[in-house]
């Protein structure tokens, strides 16, 4: 791996829940101009993370959304990947393979069921046992919020059963200083450090980003002492670069390159190379004229070059094996925002992607000169979608939100052997339609806003489940969400409630031991998702989640494998402004409705998991506003466990193995701004 000169800096973190509610509190007027989907309003995301100390938990704005300021310090320790980032979130899950690229799934849902989506680009992952997935490429602190829009309520960004994940850079602007800065650095148990650098420089014409980060780790122990194969060493280098001819156009170019190499426990190989090539460019024109809010016109291209082998970070073994896929994606968006009357909103655009993945393997001798030998074609994928969506008042207190999505998508093998039961040149096409409908009400008698809506998601099989059987039917979700947000003095809190029925669900089997590898079938999904802060006082505040789904495989009357258990969070902060403190235990349920080989295409049920309950607590001192140093320690009782969501070595044919999670551990970050 090709490593750029970094050096090493003491470091920590932590952040405060208290100045989230206060902020949804003091602006509640802010909010109900922005009842219209997930695009919260950046006056309200700044002061979402404003001068906040620790976060324990980022809670929801609405039922259905939340935004988060990944450079705040937040409990436990801070997240070196996307998929880790995203664990702490109320309804979020990772299954684990080692110390780095966790799949995240929401809801019980993950993979193409989910959207990832890192800088307003569609970044896919090469490796066939999902060693890779699109968060092993997100560096969190790189970005300056995480968006969260939970369930299938909007069609801006393809067919969302679970959801979409949006990691964004925002537009800065430089009316007075010409220079900012940010850096962080953290030191911790097993080896931990990371550093994160950005220098940005700018004028009303324009601006230039350059971020950099570094994150390595040692093998970590688990609570019981065992010592995990889980090393890792992430890079990033990213620059982004604005041009404003005039107040209201601006062009952008963004850069990104990264690589990393990590060691993985729940597999024979690892990951020697993840090396990441990403370019886009952004045209925005806004304030056309009366009706005309905004357009915005986005070309990208992702390449990603990733090597796994059984020699790089273990003893090689007799005999000597490397697997490299890649994957090229090419991608186009182009967006309207309309005003076409009084507070009311019409969005429309379209959007498309071109993604061809090649792979080759190599045994014996000749694995060690792998680059000398070229990859082959498997199989390409072409998706082209346009999309509506209309937001309008609906009587003095109400708003209705509606999109429609129509997609079309073209999957065509180009393996030699051919690819999941279908020979070379075997095409399939298909469409897709996707749709919502929710309607919002704000209580005037009370700081409550309830909510209702259906959606319906519509995808084609990915990848992954395409080389297990190619010929699979369109998944579909229609699911019904309800919920409340409440914003009083002291006391906050959202809940969401939700109902679903899949048809056609892509269920992944174990290899050999079924008759196929991936078939489709019904399902029912119900949960629920709770978060509540109260301030005790105007320095110490209390914040709790809850999150719960239970899902069953309708054709086989059974329970739907993979599906996490119930999971809650109890939170404690202290803050005077200069000295915090606080702790957070987390608790996660039995599970054992279970469907012993089957799951998904990042995990598979191996058996049932027992309880457990994790403490972590930190302390910090603010030297000013900008400066901050946060110490904690994670799974402050050596807990010895691991999530339920896990692919193990079931994938692989091998006899299963959960990976425990890292034992007692301690850390210490330094972050500022300048």
């Amino acid at each position: 791996m090709n490593r750029p000169a970094v050096g090493m800096l003491p470091a920590v973190v932590l952040s405060c829940a208290l100045a989230w509610t206060t902020a949804i509190d003091a602006h509640e007027d802010e909010r109900k101009e922005h009842e219209s989907g997930y695009l919260i309003s950046e006056r309200l995301r700044g002061l979402l993370v404003m001068d906040t100390i620790v976060v324990t938990a980022p809670l929801m704005i609405d039922p259905y959304s939340l935004s988060t300021d990944p450079r705040q310090p937040r409990l436990p320790l801070p997240a070196h990947d996307g998929g880790s980032y995203l664990k702490s979130i109320p309804g979020f899950t990772l299954s684990r393979k080692g110390g780095t690229s966790g799949d995240p799934e929401l809801r019980g849902l993950g993979g193409s069921r989910l959207n990832i989506l890192v800088g307003g680009t569609t970044n896919l992952g090469g490796c066939g046992g999902r060693m890779d997935p699109p968060t092993a490429y997100v560096f969190p602190e790189a970005y300056d919020s995480i968006e969260v829009l939970k369930g299938p309520q909007s069609v801006r960004h393809g067919a969302s059963a679970a959801g979409v994940v949006r990691f964004e850079r925002s537009e800065p602007v430089f009316d007075e200083r010409p220079l900012a800065g940010y850096a962080s650095t953290t030191l911790g148990s097993f080896g931990r450090r990371d550093v994160t650098f950005e220098a940005s420089a700018g004028s009303r014409a324009g601006y230039g980003r350059v971020i950099g980060t570094w994150s390595e780790q040692d093998d970590y122990r688990a609570g019981d002492g065992r010592r995990v194969h889980s090393q890792y060493e992430r890079w990033s280098a990213s620059g982004v670069f604005g041009w404003r001819p005039d107040d209201h156009t601006l062009v952008e170019v963004g850069l990104d390159r990264s690589d990393a190499e990590a060691a993985y426990d729940d597999r024979g190989m690892d990951g020697s190379s993840f090396d990441r090539t990403g370019v886009s460019l952004r045209a925005v024109r806004r304030d056309l004229g009366r009706y005309v809010e905004e357009v915005e016109a986005m070309l990208y291209y992702n390449h990603i070059d990733h090597v796994m082998d059984n020699f790089t970070l273990r003893e090689p073994p007799g005999m000597p094996m490397v697997s490299y896929p890649d994957r090229r994606t090419r991608g186009f968006r182009l967006t309207s925002e309309l005003l076409p009357a009084d507070d009311t909103q019409l969005a429309f655009g379209v959007d498309g992607l071109d993604d061809t993945h090649r792979a080759n393997r190599l045994m014996g001798p000749s694995a060690f000169e792998f680059r000398q030998v070229p990859r082959n074609d498997s199989i390409e994928f072409r998706q082209y979608g346009v999309f509506s969506e209309l937001s309008r008042p609906a009587g003095d207190q109400g708003r209705f939100t509606t999109g429609l999505r129509l997609d079309r998508s073209r999957a065509e093998v180009l393996a030699e052997g051919g690819l999941g039961g279908a020979p070379e040149g075997t095409v399939d096409r298909s469409g897709q339609t996707s749709a919502f409908a929710r309607y919002s009400h704000e209580l005037a008698a009370a700081p409550v806003m309830l909510y209702a809506g259906v959606g319906r998601a519509e995808r084609a099989a990915d990848f992954w489940e395409r080389r297990r059987d190619f010929d699979l039917s369109s998944e579909v979700l229609t699911q019904f969400d309800t919920g409340l947000r409440y914003a009083g003095d002291r006391l906050s809190g959202t809940l969401a409630l939700f109902y679903g029925k899949l048809d056609n669900y892509i269920l992944v089997s174990v290899p050999g031991e079924h008759a196929v590898e991936a078939r489709n079938v019904d399902a029912t999904t119900v949960g629920s998702e709770l978060d509540v802060s109260y301030e005790l006082s105007d320095r110490v505040g209390l914040v709790t989640t809850l999150a719960w789904v239970r899902s069953d495989n309708d054709t086989d009357n059974v329970p739907l494998a993979q599906t996490p258990p119930l999971e809650g969070t109890l939170g404690v902060d202290y803050d005077d402004g200069t000295w915090s403190a606080g702790g957070l235990l987390r608790a996660v349920a039995r599970q054992d409705r279970i469907h012993p080989g089957h799951g998904t295409i990042y995990s598979l049920d191996s058996g049932e998991t027992p309880g457990f309950a994790v403490l972590s607590i930190y302390g910090g001192y603010r030297f000013s506003d900008s400066i901050r140093l946060t110490a904690g320690i994670d799974n402050l009782l050596d807990r010895h466990y691991a999530e339920h969501i896990q692919q193990g070595l079931a994938e692989l044919g091998a006899e299963p193995s959960r990976v425990p999670e890292p034992g007692r551990s301690m850390w210490l970050r330094l972050n500022g701004r300048f």
